[in-house]
């Protein structure tokens, strides 16, 4: 299939629906319950239900955090008090029972198994997923005869991607399961600049897609940022797009019990196709000053146009930056799905170095752009695909 570019759903949501519906951004939307309420999601239009991805969002199975206390199937909810034994022995065929007849009955694109979220590489990873959720879960789409496709969900870590032996281990198990059509990847950093810089963790995540894909497996990738441009190279089906960094980068904190401290805003930033970044917004006044292109450097559309105007008051709750995202990443993105093999290869190489010529210019020209929005990510990114594409013989 060719690959489609999906909404990352999370706060503020009404953005990423209006931006698909509007715009014409992207091709649908994973739904998310701890944003959304169960009576939000069933009153969204069929027309984009039937579109939709539903994560069921059981990462932390005991805590039932902002929305998800309205969906009585959450093993929290289910069970008046998670307890992993106890859920195993008394609840979980319920619960998959009653999930699968909400995705169902919503006509979902797939119908998704949850995924509980571990830290480090246990070595019960496999067994522990299988007998919580993953057979429940099959059980119950026997039992009920879905015809619907599956998607099993797999929340990993860098240091298990990384891992050769780990990472085999787990693809050997996900595709030894017959059952299931595809999965739902989401990868947990541990260092969060804003662009990716780890080579290794690239290529290893390049080589995991692509074997998944190789196995004739559907493999949406969750949570992630402009390295979709990157990622697009192992040919997923579905990369995300979304709004505030939550939902272009998993961190199970925003899925803990709320704590006290005390949380600041974003800074705004602007994306920029042709740096392939999301620059702060104050670099805006110096970009103009160095450029000769004024009216090419700069991505044009209405959001822009609102953005550009003298008493624009830049602020991380404006609707326009991230509509601009949507826009224009996303049309970037559905270029590149025209392409595949080495030709995506080529394109997707050219617009790292184009980028890095760009900044090399700009630099030049005296614009000197802090670590979070200058172009460090880019030769990261050019010697992965490289690197890559060599696996592949396409160089």
């Amino acid at each position: 299939m060719k690959m489609q570019v999906y909404h990352q759903i999370g706060f503020r949501h009404i953005w990423n629906i209006s931006s698909l519906g509007e715009d014409g951004a992207g091709d649908g939307i994973i739904i998310a319950p701890r944003h959304m309420a169960r009576t939000c999601v069933e009153n969204l239009p069929k027309r984009i239900r039937e579109k939709a991805i539903f994560d069921p969002q059981f990462f932390l199975p005991n805590v039932a955090k902002g929305k998800l206390v309205t969906y009585d199937f959450f093993p929290d909810v289910m069970s008046e008090g998670f307890q992993t034994d106890v859920y195993i022995d008394k609840f979980s065929l319920e619960s998959a029972r009653k999930c699968v007849e909400f995705q169902e009955s919503n006509f979902f694109r797939y119908i998704t198994i949850p995924t509980r979220y571990v830290t480090g590489m246990p070595t019960t990873y496999m067994e522990d997923q299988q007998e919580l959720f993953i057979n429940p879960f099959l059980k119950a789409i026997i039992d009920m005869g879905i015809k619907r496709k599956i998607l099993l969900q797999l929340v990993l870590n860098d240091d298990m991607i990384k891992d050769e032996e780990y990472s085999s281990d787990i693809l050997n198990w996900v595709t030894g399961i017959t059952e299931i059509d595809g999965v739902y990847l989401i990868v947990e950093r541990s260092l969060t600049p804003k662009q990716v810089k780890d080579i290794d963790y690239l290529y290893s995540l390049l080589r995991f897609v692509d074997i998944l894909r190789l196995n004739n497996l559907d493999v949406v990738i969750g949570y992630v940022n402009i390295e979709a441009i990157l990622l697009s190279l192992a040919d997923p089906s579905i990369v995300t797009i979304g709004s505030y960094e939550n939902t272009r980068m998993f961190n199970i904190r925003a899925f803990e019990a709320s704590d006290d401290r005390e949380i600041t805003g974003p800074t705004p930033r602007l994306y920029i196709s042709r740096l392939l970044q999301c620059v702060d917004y104050r670099y805006i006044g110096a970009i103009i000053r160095a450029t000769d292109d004024k009216e090419d450097f700069f991505d044009k559309n209405k959001y822009q146009s609102i953005m550009f105007e003298p008493n624009y008051k830049w602020h991380f709750t404006k609707p326009e930056i991230y509509k601009h995202l949507f826009l224009v990443f996303g049309k970037q993105l559905e270029d590149l799905s025209g392409l595949e093999g080495r030709e995506r290869y080529i394109k997707v190489a050219e617009l790292i170095k184009s980028a890095m010529n760009d900044y090399s210019m700009l630099e030049e020209r005296g614009v000197v752009f802090d670590e979070n929005s200058d172009g460090s990510h880019l030769p990261i990114w050019l010697t992965a695909a490289n690197q890559f594409a060599k696996h592949k013989g396409w160089r």
